[in-house]
């Protein structure tokens, strides 16, 4: 395993123990990995998307605030549209999404969040909801700016700066109506 995989694997468990509501991680996030592969950053970025998807759906139907409701579906949309483009740039460079161990551990973490959701109702899900999507767009930007980025050349590296501006977006958001709730 990469010297850099094994780092960049803490930030998905800092985020799944803070979405989860148990902060039991010792993760150090001052030290952050070297650069990644094209494959591996894309194997990353596909299922940072596909996870904000599925928690989108997830959340849509069972929102009770009209704003946390907008947001999920918010989420499904834009991601939707960022994973479609990170698809379409990954085949015109040639670029297969690398199965690793910061991806299964974010396409698991998706999962434990949407199971821990379920036992949430009425505002308390609104709240656990929006705290998770906070938690995971931080971890996102920031991983974005100390790893994804930095790792990307060419057209992969232009992808991640337009589509960083829609996580610092979504993160402004999400904290807004956390905010609110």
């Amino acid at each position: 395993m990469k010297k850099g995989t094994v780092v960049l694997l803490c930030l998905p468990m800092l985020w799944l123990a803070t979405a989860c509501g148990s902060m039991h991680s010792n993760a150090n996030m001052a030290t952050m990995p070297g650069a990644l592969s094209a494959n591996d950053v894309a194997g990353i970025v596909a299922t940072a998307n596909e996870g904000e998807i599925q928690e989108g759906q997830a959340a849509a139907p069972r929102a009770t605030s009209a704003e946390v409701r907008a947001f999920a579906q918010m989420m499904v949309s834009d991601h939707t549209a960022a994973l479609t483009a990170a698809r379409d740039a990954f085949a015109r460079n040639n670029v297969t999404p690398a199965e690793n161990d910061t991806m299964r551990t974010l396409r698991e973490g998706a999962q434990r969040t949407v199971t821990n959701l379920a036992t949430y109702n009425g505002a308390a899900f609104d709240r656990m909801y929006m705290q998770s999507q906070v938690d995971v767009h931080q971890w996102l930007l920031t991983t974005m700016d100390t790893v994804l980025i930095p790792s990307s050349r060419g057209e992969m590296r232009t992808l991640l700066e337009t589509q960083r501006a829609a996580v610092a977006s979504h993160l402004d958001r999400a904290r807004q109506i956390r905010a609110g709730l």
